[in-house]
């Protein structure tokens, strides 16, 4: 997928260097935030963080080429430097956008190539911590997937209002995902607790509809994509059938290597998702930011289908921005009550091969990837100059049932626990 976007990006060079020969005008610009996180607890909370404390959550480093080949002709390209998304140990090096952009008037923009999709009010600064005033964007909100960038085409059509501007984004494409599961138990032939990643393969696309104004944003937004497994055919559980031993005793079957009717798999399923976002200048420096999404998945009991959302009062005073935020993310009742009934599920050690019938449920509990955690936070930026700025946060989150957030330790369950999270970082953009 990122050929194809080098593809487009190399087509503009090649197409558009000769008619322009001699005033392709290049600029180079770049970012980074290098920041800490510790917690009060020995277990990890959102990969990286715990008691021992992490600069591997929030930092990150990119640096971007943007050409202008003529007044309606250019092309960007950004390179990061990020946590991967495939190995808890590492840095990876990526190609975030790669994309050609066309202004056929002013009023239009189409771009073809790697991009970012227009889900949130920071999508496109995600990474550019200079940019927003929390110490990091709640990652309530900010996971409906674990990549927000896609390969394909989109187009943009803006209308001028008598306050401020309308502007309508369609998108389209494809997207490579890594999601990560936190399998708490040993298992063969996992012998401990480890993360383990699968790989998904994303086609749809959306429309968003922004308004902005001076003092006003508002964001709707709406996508529908078809995700189905990399390298797999029919391979996605649709549930975990239950398999009754004797009366009131039984195991779900999570895997095929358990006896039972076997799992109902699908080869594809279905992700809508509808965001809506809003940010209003109060007045007197007081300034709200508020983002809800809504996600629907019908095709398997095994979904991410979730309510999520957050909102937060800053004011800016000088160089100083103090904010309070609440932030939460539940799943849905179905995968929330699917998850709780295999995980708590046992046979008696008369049954035979009860220790591993046993570990198969709490492993395929782990599988289900559900949430039921909200957090309040209280920070402040201060701006050290217009492109740089140091920020600090104190957090506290509450699990509820559970939340995949957690890397629970072996044999646990972690659950109505509270986190506290203090998160210090330098960003800049130069």
């Amino acid at each position: 997928m990122i050929t194809v976007a080098f593809v487009a990006v190399l087509a503009a060079l090649v197409l558009g260097w000769p008619a322009t020969a001699g005033a392709t005008d290049f600029s180079l610009s770049g970012f980074g935030t290098l920041g800490f996180a510790k917690s009060d607890k020995s277990y990890r909370y959102q990969r990286f963080v715990d008691d021992n404390g992490t600069f591997r959550r929030d930092s990150v480093a990119g640096v971007q080429l943007d050409a202008v080949f003529s007044p309606s002709v250019g092309a960007t390209v950004q390179a990061l430097a990020s946590p991967s998304s495939n190995h808890d140990d590492q840095f990876d090096g990526t190609i975030a956008w790669a994309f050609v952009s066309w202004r056929p008037t002013n009023d239009w923009l189409v771009r073809v190539g790697k991009q970012r999709i227009p889900l949130y009010l920071y999508s496109q600064t995600y990474n550019v911590g200079t940019t927003y005033e929390f110490a990091r964007l709640p990652m309530e909100m900010y996971s409906i997937s674990p990549s927000n960038d896609f390969v394909g085409l989109s187009a943009s059509k803006t209308w001028e209002m008598n306050r401020g501007e309308l502007t309508l984004d369609g998108y389209w494409g494809t997207s490579d995902l890594d999601v990560r599961f936190w399998i708490r138990d040993g298992m063969p032939p996992n012998q401990g607790p480890t993360a383990i990643f699968r790989q998904l393969g994303v086609e749809g696309g959306g429309l968003v509809l922004t308004h902005k104004s001076a003092e006003t944003t508002y964001k709707v937004g709406y996508s529908k994509v078809t995700v189905n497994e990399q390298n797999a055919a029919s391979s996605y559980p649709a549930t975990y059938p239950y398999v009754s031993i004797a009366p009131g005793v039984g195991y779900y079957q999570v895997n095929s290597m358990l006896p039972g009717p076997g799992i109902p798999t699908i080869d594809r399923y279905s992700y809508r998702t509808l965001t809506l976002g809003t940010d209003l200048q109060l007045g007197s420096g007081y300034r709200v930011i508020a983002e809800i999404a809504r996600s629907l998945v019908t095709d398997t009991d095994l979904s991410t289908q979730s309510t999520r959302g957050y909102a937060a009062v800053l004011r800016k005073m000088d160089r100083w921005t103090p904010y309070l935020a609440y932030a939460y993310l539940k799943s849905s009742s179905g995968p929330l009550t699917l998850h709780e009934r295999v995980n708590a599920n046992r046979v008696p050690a008369s049954v035979s091969g009860a220790a591993q019938i046993n570990a198969s449920q709490r492993a395929g509990a782990d599988s289900i990837l559900v949430y039921d955690q909200s957090s309040w936070s209280i920070g402040t930026s201060y701006a050290l100059s217009p492109t740089s700025k140091i920020k600090a946060e104190w957090m506290r989150v509450r699990i509820g049932q559970v939340s995949s957030l957690v890397d629970a330790p072996p044999g646990s369950n972690i659950r109505n626990q509270s986190i506290n999270v203090i998160s210090l970082s330098y960003s800049l953009v130069f």
